[in-house]
């Protein structure tokens, strides 16, 4: 792949007035610094479902688990309209080869850990995901998934960024020399970042890697970027 990486973000994150007040979160570091670097892929999952700017605002209401998503004052219902848009678009997500995706922190559609779903006495709790952003992790587990409040920590900035860059990695091996002996090349130019991230992780990687004839290639790959995942989310 020749073109620029491509990351899904939250459409006001890029200085969009999509949000229900009819402003934005522009957020500078992200379009000025990041954006040098990658194409992004805008998503309002509110605005794309049908909703106005402004719109009366929503929230989460039940069990965080399975919450509703719910305009504040009026009480609509939106939540079965939300879940049908998201698959939908969800599947279109699918064609794009995105290689990571950046949440408005909070949202009741896009937040992806911590929002707060309400009980019907209209007690909040931070427990939930909003509903695209947690249908994004169920449908798409190994993408690196973050929100922009946790961006704002390097640490875990810098963590987003490397496993983006490696799934990029990922994708490219895969649409190349995807073979046994690529694959032991693809492990031994990650052995330091793995390494350094997660012992544990490298050792099980080069155990399935040694072991790798055993496994149909499609069934070696899944094993190997999963695991790899896995160990990049473990902070260095």
């Amino acid at each position: 792949m020749g073109e620029k990486i491509k990351i899904g973000i939250s459409r006001c994150l890029l200085g969009e007035n999509v949000r229900y007040d009819g402003g934005h979160k522009l957020d500078h570091y992200l379009t000025e610094t990041l954006g040098m670097y990658v194409d992004w892929v805008g998503v309002c999952p509110e605005v794309e479902y049908g909703l106005p700017v402004p719109r009366e605002a929503m929230r989460l209401v039940g069990e965080p688990g399975s919450p509703r998503l719910l305009t504040i004052r009026t009480k609509v219902d939106h939540t079965e309209g939300m879940k049908k848009w998201a698959h939908s678009k969800l599947k279109e997500l699918e064609k794009e080869n995105l290689c990571g995706f950046i949440f408005k922190s909070k949202s009741p559609s896009s937040g992806i850990k911590g929002v707060k779903v309400y009980s019907e006495t209209g007690v909040p709790s931070k427990s939930g995901a909003g509903i695209f952003g947690g249908a994004f992790l169920n449908r798409f587990p190994l993408l690196p998934a973050e929100d922009d409040g946790r961006l704002h920590d390097p640490q875990l900035r810098e963590n987003f960024i490397e496993r983006v860059f490696v799934y990029r990695r990922w994708l490219d091996f895969a649409a190349g020399d995807s073979s046994m002996k690529g694959l032991v090349a693809f492990h031994t130019d990650h052995k330091f970042l793995l390494m350094a991230h997660s012992p544990e992780h490298y050792r099980r990687l080069g155990k399935l890697v040694a072991e790798g004839k055993k496994y149909r290639r499609e069934e070696l790959h899944s094993k190997y970027i999963r695991q790899l995942m896995d160990g990049l989310r473990l902070l260095a």
